[in-house]
């Protein structure tokens, strides 16, 4: 029979610690909703819409008030897609927005956003940015993918369209005729158009360069008082509704219809600009651009019995917004206008502007007043050289054309008493007329 032996075993092995293992409580998931912000700012001031680094910019203004309301904190502030905040519109530098639409994900709170969110905003942010509301929206709402169409508006003095028959000042009256010209040349661009020549770095093949315009027509034309000049300016509002727009495209377009209403190309002209061929379009000023309005009509029909519209906030917000947008946007867009008189420096230079040039070229030709006086002078030259050579030639034709007078041979001549006479020359000569003497 065999015997076992038992070893004892270490007591720390059977030791068994009291207790489990230490771990971090967890922090209470806060629960988090989507919210669309609207909102309107004057530009001028600002560097667009989106966030630049280092430079002042509507988000840049608009995130940093977040952060002090203890919306956000420092780290979404600087990377805003942290927080899915996303914009409807990049307006570009110095354009300004009546109606503009901003998406965000916060910590869910329906009275704190929808009912004090915009009042908190607008004591943290300039005074030329300014937030009327929010609203909830769907979880997967995206102000730029959803929006449907945008609507722009362009405001300038309506001497931009004086025929060349009539003076371009503050005192020009835009006549009947004159305005419904203006609307037929628009309705050109209505419908889908490429519009690769009235943007910048975009090639004629590229698809995105195909835009699709709903509406285009000038408004009546109304008066503003300058009280400089103690007179009263008129002014025109051009609005666009279009589903997208490339850079620059509204104020190319702009640039365009006034080029041909003063007659300075022709109409047929605008449906060329739509052809392969590379034209430099002139651009108008970016003072009297404005982003009137982004619509929702497919969101706000889809989603009517669980929230809130998104093209529509009611007749409280819609007027404060009107309100809002003439105080501060646009009578400071017209006393701007009236004092700077961009349009009509505008108008000065666009007599030089040259369509077929390249507007692509890294270095394009600077057409200053010496250049333009040293072609014109140069083009007077070459006239004169081409006038002066058909001139020479003309007359070289001349006296090819003209009947000689052929001298006849002196032994053809025979000299008698009462004179000269015809002699009958020899080897088929011509005869040669010869007068008597007296």
């Amino acid at each position: 029979m065999t015997k076992t032996i038992e070893e004892p075993v270490a007591d720390k092995l059977n030791h068994v610690q009291s207790g489990g293992v230490h771990k971090e409580p967890k922090k209470p998931r806060v629960k988090q909703a989507k919210y669309a912000m609207l909102l309107g700012y004057q530009g001028k001031k600002y560097y667009g819409m989106q966030l630049q680094k280092d430079l002042p910019t509507i988000e840049s203004k608009l995130l940093e008030a977040m952060e002090k309301a203890g919306w956000i904190t420092a780290a979404q502030r600087d990377k805003p897609f942290d927080f899915f905040f996303q914009r409807a519109a990049r307006t570009d530098r110095a354009v300004s927005a009546a109606r503009q639409m901003c998406g965000m994900q916060l910590p869910r709170d329906d009275d704190k956003y929808q009912t004090d969110g915009a009042g908190v905003l607008n004591n943290l942010l300039p005074d030329d940015i300014r937030v009327f509301g929010m609203r909830r929206t769907i979880n997967f709402f995206h102000p730029q993918k959803q929006c449907d169409y945008r609507t722009y508006s362009y405001t300038c003095p309506s001497f931009v369209f004086a025929k060349p028959t009539e003076l371009t000042n503050s005192a020009f009256r835009l006549p009947k005729e004159t305005l419904a010209e203006v609307n037929d040349i628009l309705s050109i661009y209505k419908g889908t158009h490429n519009f690769f020549n009235y943007t910048a770095k975009r090639a004629y093949n590229d698809m995105s360069s195909n835009r699709y315009i709903v509406s285009f027509e000038c408004k009546e034309p109304f008066l503003f008082r300058d009280e400089f000049r103690k007179e009263d300016v008129e002014f025109v509002q051009i609005v666009v509704k279009g589903q997208s727009f490339v850079l620059h495209q509204i104020r190319k377009m702009v640039g365009m219809v006034i080029t041909v209403v003063r007659e300075l190309h022709l109409k047929s002209a605008i449906q060329r600009s739509f052809e392969g061929q590379r034209m430099d379009i002139p651009m108008a000023p970016g003072l009297g651009l404005l982003l009137e309005r982004t619509h929702y009509d497919c969101y706000d029909k889809k989603n009517a019995k669980d929230h809130q519209p998104l093209t529509d906030w009611g007749e409280i917000i819609e007027k404060e917004v009107e309100r809002t947008k003439f105080e501060l946007i646009t009578k400071d867009m017209l006393e701007t206008e009236l004092v700077s008189q961009g349009m009509m420096k505008w108008l000065a230079d666009l007599v030089h502007h040259d369509f077929t040039s390249n507007p692509e070229a890294e270095e394009p030709e600077k057409k200053t007043f010496v250049t333009m006086a040293a072609a014109c002078a140069s083009n007077a030259a070459k006239e004169q050289e081409a006038a002066s050579s058909e001139t020479s030639e003309a007359a070289k034709e001349q006296e090819s054309t003209e009947p000689k007078i052929v001298p006849a041979p002196v032994e053809d001549l025979e000299v008698e008493s009462e004179g000269l006479k015809i002699v009958e020359p020899e080897d088929d000569k011509q005869p040669v007329a010869a007068s008597a003497s007296q």
